[in-house]
């Protein structure tokens, strides 16, 4: 039986399928490369690649499920014997099996078996290297803020140069340079797009990520705005890519830095939020909350009280005021709460008190983290509100986590305060990512199309060069 599991990227757990594959290391046939395929799973194929490279202490690889939002799982061991091969992978208490043998040069079949049934199996080699090729155009860099050491690409225009050093921030969570969400590389796909129009763009690993060193959780939001300014000085004295101004583009949380950093730095002269938030974080998790309550039937009021009780939770934290004291009034909130479910609900809950305990903890420490407890009442639209040129604000008409009812009107007021130059664009059928999607929802990213919806990038390219 196949472990299958949801994902959502930002407040929900993950569960993650395990699978073992196992190849010898020496024969004919070489293990060295990109494998794409699938096991075969009730209702289709649950998609999987093999990313194999080859030393001389032998062969090391990484796994990636993207339905299930898996990606650069550590597969150990790796073994062949002649043309049989055979990869171990495991993680907590689940384990997974594959064996099999070269069809051909390209080709290994055989069968995948999970501590049970065994079922069919099959993978073909699409590259000879793990390493996708580097576009001509691109160049990796890295730039320090005094211990921190900040990976990131310059891509350059091919041609003439149209537009100031498009710099590039990330959302909420730890990312890669490329922004990379369930195989969509959403700030590569755009450096290559800006560049064919005469665009420069730079975009970086996030702290603790990739070429990046520190530690994303703990650096706080002046310490992502300062990671923006550093790079601007950087490019600004640089002799061989010399910039003076530059674009900030920031999507969802990135947005929030970028306009930090354009409401304070004069080389800043274009903005462009990109599915970013308006409100504190505080009251977003607010309308998070009530949005998962929506459905209960629990009495309002004492939903009310428990999320009255996280936002006292989160002030004693933030402002550091008599923590205890607002652990245990939070503590007795959700034990109301839970203790006015249906029984049907009630029952399924195996120790309320623990879950109690161990719920209050949790949220005590991720209010707790210095990025986190930076935002809780962090008020984005009073940067806005001092912006002085062009900006751009970009939203998915389906989107779910950064939605327009919550953010558009804010974010226009603070605008229209500023008195800048500034567009507001929703394109329709998008989500976060600005994919056309069908629902929106996060569950629904990994069978999406890698690719922006149509118009979005031209958009952009329209703006910046008129603007």
């Amino acid at each position: 039986m196949i472990v299958r599991s949801p994902m959502l990227k930002s407040s929900f757990s993950v569960f993650i399928l395990l699978i073992l594959f196992s190849m010898p290391l020496f024969g004919q046939n070489s293990l060295q490369g990109i494998w794409e395929g699938g096991i075969t799973v009730p209702g289709g194929q649950l998609k999987i690649i093999f990313k194999i490279d080859k030393s001389a202490a032998g062969y090391s690889g990484t796994l990636d499920i993207p339905q299930q939002g898996a990606k650069d799982l550590n597969l150990d061991p790796i073994s062949q014997t002649g043309d049989s091969v055979s990869l171990s992978f495991s993680v907590g208490q689940i384990t997974g099996l594959f064996t099999g043998n070269f069809n051909s040069e390209t080709e290994i079949s055989g069968s995948y078996s999970q501590g049970g049934p065994t079922t069919p199996f099959s993978v073909e080699r699409t590259s000879l290297t793990t390493a996708p090729p580097k576009p001509e155009n691109e160049t990796d860099l890295i730039i320090s803020n005094g211990e921190i050491q900040i990976g990131g690409t310059l891509t350059l225009p091919t041609g003439n140069v149209k537009a100031p050093l498009l710099i590039m921030s990330s959302g909420s969570g730890a990312q890669n340079r490329d922004s990379e969400v369930f195989g969509f590389r959403i700030f590569s796909d755009m450096a290559q797009r800006l560049a064919e129009e005469g665009i420069p763009s730079f975009r970086y690993d996030d702290r603790g990520v990739g070429e990046s060193t520190g530690n994303f959780g703990n650096a706080t939001l002046a310490d992502l705005a300062l990671d923006v300014e550093t790079i601007m000085s950087y490019f600004q004295h640089d002799a061989k890519n010399k910039f003076q101004h530059f674009t900030l583009l920031g999507h969802s949380q990135g947005g929030v830095v970028a306009g930090k950093v354009a409401a304070e730095n004069d080389s800043v002269i274009q903005l462009i939020l990109m599915g970013s938030t308006a409100p504190s974080l505080s009251e977003i998790l607010r309308y998070q909350v009530e949005f998962a309550y929506a459905t209960s039937t629990v009495e309002k009021s004492l939903v009310e009280k428990e999320i009255n009780a996280r936002e006292e939770l989160m002030k004693a934290i933030a402002f550091k005021n008599d923590i205890e004291a607002a652990k245990v009034g939070y503590s007795q909130a959700y034990s109301e709460l839970l203790n006015a479910l249906p029984d049907a609900q009630k029952n399924s809950i195996p120790d309320i008190g623990a879950m109690v305990n161990n719920q209050t903890e949790q949220l005590a420490q991720i209010y707790s983290s210095p990025q986190v407890k930076s935002l809780l009442f962090y008020v984005p639209t009073d940067d806005l509100e001092k912006i002085n040129i062009p900006t751009l604000v970009l939203f998915g008409g389906k989107d779910t986590q950064v939605t327009i009812t919550q953010n558009q009107s804010k974010i226009r007021k603070a605008l229209e305060i500023s008195g800048t130059e500034f567009e507001i664009k929703v394109f329709d059928d998008a989500n976060h990512l600005f994919q056309k999607a069908d629902t929106g929802l996060a569950s629904e990213y990994p069978q999406l199309d890698k690719k922006f919806i149509d118009g979005f990038l031209d958009h952009i390219i329209k703006w910046m060069t008129a603007n």
